[in-house]
This record gives structure tokens, sequence and C-alpha cells, in this order.
């Protein structure tokens, strides 16, 4: 039911063409509504389709940024991080602490037990190596082991931590970028709600509207059992 609502509710929301030609499709119904002189009535309407356009985005700039440049640094990042604790575990843990008992501890963030852990918990378990290889650095025999380690995870936090904020300022930007084509949507409800009210005839009031770049039904039949007047292409 509610696809069926919104449609009836203001079906301009749910037009089936691309950002551009909704955008056009509202500057040729402001300007044709304009040079038609349609009285005062209409005034704080062309306000309102005006403000609409102008805050309307038909580039998808933000949206259309991706992620992947950031993906592929954290896939780096991750793949060197876990290449260092397998090195570290084969040239340092099993050799030197196999036979203590807190080579339970190390066997706990193996490589292969790490790589099978989602991004979240890749880092909160990583992160629990890290006071591991400083407690027992004397006992590894690498002063640097700790530094290392530290390092390698630092990246990749980092490579985490920017393509979160990256999805997250597009996800923002598509909530924005919806709220505009409801924006405009509205707008156009709005004015052929008030053609309604002053023409009978429903050719009179969708002569303001071209809805010729909007994707068409295969079939001439399908056309004529729409319902709707067809426009010119």
């Amino acid at each position: 039911m509610p696809a069926y609502q919104s449609y009836f509710d203001n079906f301009f929301a749910t037009l089936p063409m691309s950002r551009h030609n909704f955008k056009a499709l509202g500057t040729s119904a402001l300007t044709k509504g304009r040079k038609a002189d349609l009285g005062a009535a209409f005034t704080s309407i062309f306000t309102e389709l005006e403000s609409a356009l102008g805050g309307f985005d038909e580039s998808l700039r933000d949206a259309n940024e991706s992620t992947s440049g950031d993906t592929l640094e954290f896939g780096a990042a991750r793949a060197k991080w876990l290449d260092f604790v397998d090195d570290t575990m084969k040239d340092y843990v099993t050799p030197r602490l196999r036979k203590l008992p807190i080579y339970a501890d190390f066997k706990k963030y193996t490589k292969t037990k790490l790589a099978g852990r989602d991004q979240t918990r890749l880092l909160d378990d990583s992160k629990l190596l890290l006071p591991l290889y400083t407690e027992h650095a004397t006992a590894l025999g690498s002063p640097t082991l700790a530094a290392e380690a530290q390092k390698a995870y630092q990246l990749l936090a980092k490579a985490q931590t920017t393509r979160s904020e990256t999805e997250g300022g597009i996800s923002q930007a598509r909530i924005h970028l919806a709220a505009d084509w409801q924006a405009l949507a509205r707008a156009l409800r709005r004015f052929k709600a008030q053609l309604e009210l002053k023409f009978d005839s429903p050719l009179e009031v969708y002569s303001f509207f071209d809805f010729g770049k909007a994707n068409k039904y295969t079939t001439s039949k399908k056309k004529q059992d729409s319902g709707l007047p067809q426009p010119e292409a």
C-alpha cells in the first residue's frame, strides 16, 4: 500500500526520469506558468517552485563519489597488518614462547583467526595484540617489535576511519538529495493542483508539464491504458 499511496499522493515524486530531466521539467513548468499570466494565486507557488529548483542538485556530485579508493586503501592496510602478525608469529612468538603459558594468548590472534573477522572486530581484536607485543618484547627478542606493530596497526585504523567518514558523508548527501527531489515534487504538485482549480480541461493543466523525457511504456496499448494524457516526446 505505501508505494501506491506515494504515487497517488504525488506522482511527481515517483516519476521514472533522470534528475537532469526532472529539473528540466520543473524549470519548464515555471517558465510556462510565468508566461501564462495566471494571476496572483500562483505567486507563492512560483516562489516555492523557484526555491525548490534552486536547491536541486541535478549532478549528484556528492552521491556519485565512490569509496572504492578508500576500500582499496583499507584492503592494503589490512593485508599488511595480517602479514605482520603472521611473520611475527612465525619468526618470534612461536620459536620463543611456544612452551610458555602466554603463548595461548598470542594464539588467539593468529593471521587465520583475524582474517575471518569483520572490519570492526578485526580492529578490536588486533588492538589486543599490541600490549602483548609490548609486555613481552624482551622475551620476543626484538626491542623494536612493539613500535613496528603499533605503526602497522595505526595504518589499518586510519584507513578504516577514512573509509567510514567517506561512507558517512555520502550517506548524508544521498539523504539530502532525496529531500531535494521531494521538495521539487511537492512544488510541482501544488502548481498542478492550482492549475486544476483554474482550468476545467486536463489538457490545459498538463500542457504546463513536459513528460517527454520520462521513461515510456514499451507498447502503445499500455500508453492508451495508462489513463493519463500522453505528451509529445
